[in-house]
Order: C-alpha cells, then structure tokens, then sequence
C-alpha cells in the first residue's frame, strides 16, 4: 500500500506491510519509507527501526478465535452484546471522525489528523468503524487495509472524551471497545482478511498510558511479533528532526 504525500515541495512515498523487493535507486535520495514490514529484508544504504506489533490471526473459524480470548475479555463481548446500549456502524462519516479523533488526539498530545490525512491514504484503503451512542461515535477505530497481503492494520484507536467523569459510561465503553475489535474481526475474516494487526506493541513501555494500550491489547492473546520500518537517509534525517522538535 503506497501512500504519497508533497510536504515543501517535497515528495513523501510511505509504503506500507511490504518489504521492497527491488527499489529504485532514486528512491535513496528522496524522503521514502518501507512501513511495518514483516522482513528485516531492507533496501541499500536505508535505516531500519525495529519495533514489535501483536497480530490476531483470522484464518481459523470464528469459534476458535473467539475462544483463544481469556475469559473475561468474552465474558465483556457478550455483555455489550446482551446489553444493547451501543450500535455497531462499519461505515463510519468521516466528518463524525475526525472531530471525536481530534479532540482525544488533543487531551493525549496526539498529532491531529485531517481530510487531506485521508486523502493522501486513499479512499480504497482504509475503512472506519465505530459504536456509537444516540446517533453519535463514542468509540471509532480507524484500519488501514492490504488486500494484497489480506491484512488490516489498526492505525487509530479513539475514544469520546465526554464522559471521562462518568464510571459508569466509561465502563460499558470499555466493553464496547473490545466489541468492536471483535465485531471487526469477524467483519474482516468475511471479507478475505487473514491478518488483525494490532498497530503496535511497546515492548518494555514505561508511561503509563502505554502500559494500559498494552494491558489492553494482550487481552484478546494477539502473537508477539517483529515489525520493521526502512528509512531512506533523507526521510531518517526528517524523522530525526521532527522528533527533535517535539522533545
């Protein structure tokens, strides 16, 4: 999946789940990426940062699936499901997104994201979905999807920040999280899918907020697994800097 963007003039590629093959030699001097790639397989003269992801795989039938999760992640599942409080939409507006991602993207001190966002993504290679609560998301998830290597990536994960007061709102929400990754899982495997990939996973994380993304994440037993980005020196040195200045 090839991603391209024009930042000062300058042409970003980013591609994504696949490990390059052959690249052509011009790709060296231009700001390009090889994203979550599987191989540590990489171009000459490119910077490679190593991270980890956990994936779910969808190749077995539904029941085992659902059955490898712990027990009391499918005792939630069919809490939400018994008790009707959200509805399931897989084919969330974008205009309904980015307002709810913005404002959790701001109380986490997230980069924002916006239609110009989507459209460099590409219309036919993402898909949202949501649980929304009286006609609105409370919770969305946002995919990248590979047809070609029959993988959808969670790239965004965001919730409504409206009831963060509310104990009991943020409970059922909290079912209704994992719902979802479910419902989408099986959405997927209908589709041809054979791959959920969680979007990352930090290994040894100290913040506590990405200690609870993590907590999260291991309880539906998604497989540990090396994931590999391949920088060009020129977009290394602009990852680099842009780093540099959010410190």
């Amino acid at each position: 999946m090839l991603v391209e963007q024009t930042k000062f003039g300058i042409p970003f590629r980013k591609y994504y789940f696949s490990s390059p093959e052959q690249t052509d030699w011009s790709e060296c001097f231009l700001p390009t990426a090889y994203m979550d790639c599987y191989s540590a397989r990489k171009p000459h003269f490119f910077r490679t940062e190593n991270r980890h992801t956990l994936v779910t795989d969808l190749s077995p039938p539904e029941e085992t699936i659902f059955r490898n999760f712990p027990k009391d992640t499918r005792n939630q599942i069919r809490r939400c499901e018994i008790e009707r409080r959200f509805t399931l939409n897989v084919s969330t507006p974008m205009e309904k997104f980015i307002p709810l991602y913005n404002t959790f993207a701001k109380a986490r001190g997230l980069s924002l994201f916006s239609v110009q966002d989507a459209e460099a993504i590409g219309r036919e290679n993402y898909c949202i979905f949501s649980v929304d609560y009286e006609g609105k998301p409370v919770i969305c998830h946002f995919y990248l999807l590979s047809a070609s290597t029959a993988m959808v990536n969670l790239l965004i994960s965001a919730s409504c920040q409206d009831y963060n007061q509310d104990t009991d709102m943020r409970r059922s929400m909290g079912f209704a999280n994992r719902c979802l990754h479910w419902q989408g899982m099986r959405y997927f495997k209908a589709s041809g899918f054979q791959t959920y990939d969680w979007g990352g996973y930090v290994v040894d994380a100290n913040d506590p907020v990405m200690q609870g993304i993590n907590r999260f994440k291991r309880t539906f037993n998604g497989k540990l697994t090396p994931i590999y980005n391949h920088y060009s020196p020129l977009y290394a040195f602009i990852e680099h800097l842009r780093r540099k200045l959010r410190e």
